[in-house]
């Protein structure tokens, strides 16, 4: 990329930042009225988080948590995996799920990307769920583009659905977050809507979530001698803020698929790629667009002498965590190498995303 080949802006911009919560003054009313009130536990108010939640997304039960890891660990105790048990993912997967499975001492078995996808190659799974005859597998909709779990086999393995980016999409083919036993949700400062810190797991089976509510305190149950329970509760002032995101879900999903309509033409018009196979279903949570013949740093640079705030699409894939050979994993080191995430959150102005746009046209 030369100086050449780019029209530098006469003047400074300002600088568009990578990512900015969607949170308004009623979402801060509700939290205030909590603490006002000294809702400083888990009580009714992350009661009515929950069923809201169930009923927004017609599950019969969800169960809150303070984090996406606690729902991924929470998720597989559940499903019985135990220490030595296999858990296959793709190498994309969050970095939460990986702790989880730590947490058990439970073994990862990880898959590559397929070739120009976010989403786990389907031979490999194959072949490698059947070696490690995995007790569960973990699919998650990366970056907002929705995997058709179906395609997979799975034989005996539980599923374990991770709709975080998918959330509030919907699509004539695929029953997101109903496609496995359980499925969650997280709720962070970097998730489509977000409760600050948290997770949702939710489920049509009432045993298991009763179950998943047992290993939680703050509840009922009684306790089984040299058995834990883990102190995973979402806070009320917390779960008043999830209500309010929850009310306007629909605005912020239509929102980022506007978006991305202006990115995904501006990369028909250019020598990139991204990978979003669903354009009128996907809900683009994030952004990535890859740079073949450009290194990372120097595609980097590019974004940030023009003010626009950029993020790799992610900060470490599980194979290089595992010290995994990177050759095994060609595909998703091609995007981790070659990818950037470039800003879709709703509060982008007109201008913001015309700047954004006019940015991806302009790398060779």
């Amino acid at each position: 990329m030369s100086t050449e080949t780019l029209q530098r802006p006469l003047k400074k911009q300002k600088e568009i930042e990578f990512h900015k919560p969607t949170l308004s003054r009623e979402d801060l009313k509700g939290v205030l009225e909590c603490l006002v009130d000294e809702h400083l536990s888990s009580g009714e108010i992350v009661d009515r988080f929950e069923k809201s939640f169930s009923h927004t997304f017609k599950f019969k039960s969800s169960v809150s948590t303070n984090s996406l890891t606690s729902a991924y660990h929470l998720s597989l105790l559940s499903l019985g995996v135990e220490a030595g048990d296999s858990v296959i993912l793709s190498s994309f997967s969050p970095i939460a799920a990986l702790d989880a499975i730590f947490l058990i001492k439970a073994k990862p078995v990880l898959v590559d990307l397929g070739k120009n996808s976010f989403h786990p190659d389907v031979e490999q799974f194959a072949k490698k769920r059947e070696e490690s005859n995995a007790k569960v597998a973990i699919f998650d909709h990366s970056f907002g583009s929705i995997i058709n779990i179906s395609k997979y086999t799975l034989g005996e393995t539980l599923v374990l659905e991770d709709y975080s980016e998918v959330i509030g999409a919907t699509s004539e083919i695929v029953a997101i977050g109903k496609q496995g036993k359980v499925s969650l949700c997280g709720l962070s400062a970097e998730n489509m809507i977000t409760t600050g810190n948290g997770a949702m797991i939710s489920t049509n089976d009432t045993s298991l979530a009763a179950n998943i509510r047992s290993l939680k305190t703050g509840n009922s149950s009684k306790r089984i001698l040299g058995e834990p329970k883990f102190e995973y509760s979402l806070i009320d002032y917390q779960a008043a803020l999830g209500i309010e995101q929850l009310s306007k879900l629909g605005v912020i999903v239509e929102r980022k698929k506007k978006i991305a309509q202006a990115y995904l033409q501006a990369v028909q018009n250019s020598r990139l790629e991204t990978y979003f196979a669903s354009p009128n279903e996907d809900s683009f949570h994030r952004f990535p667009i890859i740079v073949s013949n450009q290194g990372y740093e120097e595609v980097e640079r590019y974004f940030k002498s023009i003010h626009i705030g950029t993020q790799r699409t992610i900060e470490e894939p599980l194979h290089s965590v595992l010290e995994e050979s990177k050759s095994d994993f060609p595909n998703a080191e091609r995007l981790f190498q070659r990818g950037h995430c470039i800003p879709v959150y709703p509060n982008l102005t007109k201008d913001n995303v015309q700047r954004i746009a006019t940015a991806i046209r302009r790398i060779y």
